[in-house]
């Protein structure tokens, strides 16, 4: 959640958020509205489910748990919801069922917004200064041509805004990206792209938004509209990949301070888009032949001593950066490609604070070198591989960003640094090319099992900003009692593993820090020359010697090959490991630290590294008995 306000916003911000009471709807006190399959699934009360065993959670609803004969046998609690083999009955093992896959795209580009001309040219629209066109939904004016008459929202005076998420508030977006920004503008945009699994009774389907962050509970709302259009789908995960040139759909950053921009209209329209993305993939569910999957070391391209610094910076010390970009695709008996899953980690705001055009960034320019081919003005380009190309983004914490990259093309003779969409579209090339690369050097893999575990919880939220701003309606949250001190200071969350042969998935929700999935606190994950393990000047370096020893969060993952997909099903703002989570001593959580503790004030809290680790073990502990009881 990088960028949410300036400081002085924060400070503002809480000021008021404080003084808010009585001025939103009443809180759940419950949490039993969480599904994650067509029916209704429970949601624990405690952040420890290690503290649970089989006692009953906060709705009472006992914990599955798993007998065997084998009364020396060590049998983890099962997660509340699991597939194939629920007790449930609704996804039963059928043995010898291949594995099928489908894929669609969908755009989420908003269907209502007008525009506007930044006479001021600061990047923000201020009523008194600013011009907007009061054209309705369509955008076309009485003067234009083919004018089909006024439309919703034309000549009433009031601006219909399309809010731009990250960085600061005021961002109203002029419209989508011109086929002349940049090299690869033409087929630019906001998409909800699916991929749907299906072996016997068993359902997956992935769908990553071209959005800043998808909330839990809009994801329940999509469950129930799949739900009420009869599609055979066991568990969905929603994907954010954090796009900061895009709506905002948290309220965070909408016309001005404590104006969410948050737009019920447009979030229903995603929420439409996802169904029916859905709908079309399982529409094209075909029989996989077999699986390409493969890894890349981002470091390894380039010249040298730049490695990872031609793509990513962590703008955060200690500089801990994953240079591993994973890819895997689907193909059919025809050697066609279903759909491409690629995954990497880092913020798509390469295009910053001044673009007011909606855009994918960096993203579009990756999906589309793996379905269509790269072009490079200085180099010879890679041919794609077609079919539906899915980003799932990964640790992008601490944070991951383009921002201050300066990116070189393969040709050398071409640099940018500065934002703009020709800097994008190279970023998104050069990692492009490496997902082809990660497949054709990839293995293939026959006979894939498709399993699916995963949990809803409550979240404790020490950060009282966050919990005053959602309980007042500044974030679209619902806060939740804690069921033992009746305290409101709870969000409902999931997390969910999913496994596809020798590839697991471990979705997080919200923002991790790469050094919680993969160490590095030896220095060992800087991968450029050009960046220290931990800048000189920092008035305030983290103690490293106080990190936390590995096993880490991909090292315990099951499988050859181990993802995290950041932002799934929710986003809980960045997720910090305690050993190096500093508050201000003067207003924590509105004020930072000295040094990098920029993401503390856009956190739960300390304990949510701690509670997120748990909740991840208590899957892979799962998925380590069913995939040994299977072997």
């Amino acid at each position: 959640m990088v960028h949410v306000m300036p400081q002085l916003d924060r400070i503002v911000v809480a000021s008021v958020v404080l003084a808010l009471a009585g001025c939103s709807s009443t809180p759940h006190s419950d949490a039993t509205d969480a599904g994650t399959t067509e029916a209704t699934a429970t949601t624990t009360g405690t952040d420890d489910p290690t503290t649970s065993g089989t006692s009953t959670t906060d709705d009472d609803t006992t914990f599955n748990t798993v007998t065997t004969d084998d009364p020396t046998a060590s049998v983890p609690d099962a997660p509340e919801f699991y597939c194939p083999g629920s007790p449930s009955g609704e996804c039963d093992d059928v043995v010898g069922a291949r594995l099928q896959a489908g894929a669609a795209v969908v755009s989420i580009v908003p269907d209502c917004f007008e525009t506007w001309t930044d006479k001021n040219e600061d990047s923000k629209y201020v009523k008194q200064q600013d011009e907007f066109y009061d054209c309705g939904c369509d955008r076309i004016c009485p003067e234009d041509g083919e004018y089909p008459g006024p439309d919703a929202g034309e000549g009433d005076g009031e601006f219909q805004a399309i809010w731009m998420a990250g960085f600061g508030t005021g961002r109203a977006t002029a419209g989508k990206r011109k086929g002349t920004q940049g090299w690869l503008g033409v087929d630019d945009g906001l998409w909800a792209r699916a991929a749907v699994l299906r072996q016997g009774e068993t359902t997956v389907a992935i769908v990553a938004l071209d959005l800043v962050g998808f909330f839990n509970e809009d994801v329940i709302k999509i469950r129930e509209l799949i739900a009420d259009a009869g599609l055979d789908v066991d568990y969905l995960l929603v994907h954010s990949t954090h796009n900061h040139e895009g709506p905002d759909t948290m309220g965070l950053w909408g016309s001005a301070l404590f104006v969410s921009g948050y737009q019920e209209s447009y979030t229903q329209q995603v929420r439409e888009a996802v169904v029916s993305a859905i709908e079309q993939s399982i529409n094209e569910l075909r029989e996989v032949d077999h699986m390409e999957l493969g890894a890349v070391d981002v470091s390894s391209y380039g010249d040298g001593e730049k490695g990872v610094a031609n793509v990513i910076r962590d703008s955060r010390d200690p500089v801990v950066i994953d240079e591993t970009l994973s890819a895997a695709r689907f193909v059919d008996g025809g050697g066609n490609t279903i759909a491409t899953l690629v995954n990497f980690g880092s913020h798509p705001e390469t295009l910053a604070d001044d673009n007011l055009y909606l855009t994918s960034d960096y993203v579009h320019g990756l999906r589309r070198v793996v379905e269509k081919g790269s072009m490079w003005m200085d180099a010879e380009g890679k041919p794609g591989v077609g079919g539906v190309c899915v980003y799932l983004n990964g640790a992008v914490g601490g944070m991951m960003t383009t921002l201050g990259v300066e990116a070189t093309t393969p040709g050398g003779e071409m640099t940018f640094q500065s934002a703009s969409f020709e800097k994008a579209d190279v970023i998104g090339q050069l990692l492009g090319e490496m997902a082809l690369d990660a497949i054709s050097e990839g293995d293939s893999h026959e006979d894939l099992k498709l399993r699916v575990q995963a949990q809803s919880f409550l979240a404790t939220v020490e950060n009282s900003v966050l919990m005053d701003a959602a309980t007042y309606g500044v974030i679209k949250r619902t806060p939740y009692k804690d069921p033992n001190t009746g305290k409101e200071d709870k969000l409902k969350s999931e997390m969910a593993l999913i496994t596809v042969g020798p590839l697991s998935m471990l979705s997080v929700p919200g923002e991790l820090l790469p050094e919680l999935a993969i160490g590095g606190y030896d220095g060992s994950h800087v991968n450029s020359d050009r960046y220290d393990f931990i800048d000189p000047n920092n008035p305030f370096p983290p103690e490293v010697t106080n990190a936390p020893e590995g096993p880490y969060l991909k090292e315990r993952m099951p499988g050859e090959h181990r993802w995290i997909i950041g932002l799934g099903n929710d986003e809980v703002g960045y997720i910090v490991p305690e050993y190096d989570f500093v508050l201000a001593e003067d207003g924590p959580y509105l004020n930072e630290h000295e040094g990098d503790h920029y993401e503390e004030t856009n956190s739960l809290g300390p304990k949510t590294a701690a509670m997120i680790d748990t909740w991840a073990d208590f899957l892979i502990a799962w998925s380590d008995y069913v995939i040994g009881e299977a072997e």
